[in-house]
């Protein structure tokens, strides 16, 4: 007697290795300016997990980045000096949600692949840089960017000398009430979870 495959039995089996295969797989993700934070990344991104801090040499973290809104944001600018580093977080997440954290980004930053070491592990991580063109020294963050960046950088215990030039970088009001009180808020949950 010869059996026979039926083949909507395969396509179910089929169907369920990949979904199991789509939920193990997870991108890594290295934040380094307001997306520090857990609790404002998953905001961003809900299937965000903290992996580990680590740290990114020559490199050295400037808000020059112009945004669309008139303020400027972090970047994580190659500086060649051997005794610069940028703090950040390694998080994993979907790969589905990495379109969602694109837009969060928006113009003016490209993700490069960089490589990251912790606990002898290696990570291949996507982090954010400024294009060239959107880089302006005459920008200044606004208040609650700047604070976001240092409750992320206090949460994940960098060293205080890092955490003091971040508060040392001089920012400014943001005019637009609504997009000011929306981070204030988000800014209240996270020293409320302290």
């Amino acid at each position: 007697m010869v059996k026979t495959c039926n083949l909507l039995n395969v396509e179910a089996l089929l169907n369920t290795q990949t979904q199991a295969v789509k939920k193990i797989y997870m991108i890594y993700y290295f934040a380094y300016g307001s997306n520090l934070h857990p609790l404002r990344l998953k905001k961003r991104v809900p299937s965000a997990e903290l992996v580990a801090v680590a740290k990114y040499p020559n490199h050295s973290l400037i808000f020059h980045k112009q945004s669309n809104d008139g303020s400027s944001k972090c970047n994580m600018f190659n500086s060649d000096v051997d005794s610069d580093l940028v703090y950040g977080a390694i998080y994993k997440i979907k790969p589905e949600h990495k379109n969602a954290l694109d837009r969060f980004e928006g113009d003016g930053y490209i993700d490069n692949q960089i490589i990251l070491k912790h606990d002898g592990n290696e990570y291949d991580c996507f982090a954010y840089l400024a294009q060239q063109t959107y880089l302006d020294d005459n920008l200044k963050p606004y208040h609650w960017y700047k604070e976001l960046v240092v409750l992320g950088a206090q949460y994940l215990k960098f060293p205080g000398s890092y955490i003091s030039s971040i508060k040392a970088v001089e920012s400014m009001n943001d005019p637009d009430s609504s997009r000011r009180q929306e981070h204030e808020i988000l800014i209240k949950s996270i020293i409320n979870l302290h």
